[in-house]
């Protein structure tokens, strides 16, 4: 008979334990525990079921490196979902500040690799991607050629090849821009006489508040869940409802109105979310993403595209969950989107 080996390993909650004849999963949830075993080959060596047993701990490992450019979440396993939620919410950390001090121009060129799409390469860059699209003439969001080399500057706005007969004054009119920013962005001592064929950075080509009140997020209006009381569907629970569910399939998402992204990442049963706040004490909130396409710190435009919604997280399915919170106080956001 063989020698007989034990070895454990735990990372976290997870405990693997390989025996003589058979590997052993143990996970410690929150309200349960599960284990899972799976049996050893004969013709496989015990060294060999180590080495199985740690390639699955580095996975895990590299697992729980995933998206790591997110807030802090509370990990108490004594806190709901809406606790945690709050938590995020009512921090400082994530109220609106406004940007610092004006930033010198600079232009990056990006060689679009196999692999890349467009949000992940804005949000490398920490723009939008109407600054990305607009810098280099591309009419998608989902369709990027490989190989190609994209102008990137590092604020939003909009690259523009000066053409004959041209002039400043008038570009900045037709993109509802700023004459004095313009002529300060590009260094400009007289807008009459611009070389033709060269550059101009027109900042804010957008402007940042296209309605008075808030923007809605989703491309349908479909509401399958209102704001106020109603039974959970999944756990049939009676609580609250802070915000609005809106029938959306993996479509993009938009942010509701200017402002500064205080939260990226995984939220509990919330699945991915962004929290974004705008000036005057407002804050939005946008959960159960399949993606996201903005990070935390990002200053965002009413309308920009931030992510696609999904079905991630306490979810009955594909749909965008939203809420708005004006100082500290849910609203019904029926009352303030256009």
């Amino acid at each position: 008979m063989g020698k007989f080996l034990s070895k454990t390993y735990r990372i976290g909650k997870l405990s693997i334990s390989v025996i003589y004849n058979e590997i052993i999963f143990l996970y410690r949830g929150r309200n349960r525990v599960s284990i899972w075993k799976v049996k050893r080959y004969r013709f496989l060596s015990l060294r060999r079921m180590v080495v199985y047993a740690s390639s699955i701990i580095l996975a895990v490992f590299l697992f729980s490196l995933i998206d790591t450019e997110t807030f802090d979440t509370p990990q108490s396993e004594n806190m709901s979902d809406f606790e945690i939620k709050n938590k995020i919410l009512f921090s400082k950390e994530t109220d609106y500040s406004d940007p610092l001090e004006h930033v010198e121009l600079t232009i990056t060129q990006h060689k679009v690799k196999k692999g890349e799409t467009l949000s992940e390469i804005a949000k490398k860059y920490g723009v939008s991607m109407d600054t990305v699209c607009g810098c280099n003439n591309l009419d998608s969001y989902d369709i990027i050629r490989v190989g190609i080399l994209l102008r990137i500057p590092n604020k939003d706005g909009i690259l523009y090849k000066i053409k004959k007969g041209q002039r400043i004054v008038a570009i900045t009119k037709k993109y509802k821009a700023s004459i004095d920013k313009v002529i300060a962005e590009n260094n400009v001592k007289n807008p009459d006489f611009f070389p033709v064929g060269n550059y101009i950075f027109i900042p804010d080509a957008k402007p940042l508040n296209i309605f008075h009140g808030f923007l809605w997020p989703a491309l349908t209006r479909a509401v399958t869940s209102g704001y106020g009381w109603r039974n959970h569907p999944i756990n049939h629970v009676r609580h609250f409802h802070q915000g609005i569910d809106i029938r959306s399939r993996y479509q993009w998402i938009r942010a509701a109105k200017y402002g500064k992204v205080a939260f990226a990442g995984w939220m509990g049963g919330y699945g991915r979310t962004i929290i974004i706040a705008h000036p005057g004490g407002w804050k939005s909130l946008y959960g159960h993403l399949s993606r996201i396409s903005v990070r935390r710190g990002q200053y965002v435009k009413q309308g920009q595209f931030i992510g696609k919604s999904g079905n991630t997280g306490l979810s009955t399915g594909p749909h965008l969950h939203f809420e708005l919170i004006k100082n500290g106080r849910h609203k019904n956001p029926f009352k303030y989107l256009k």
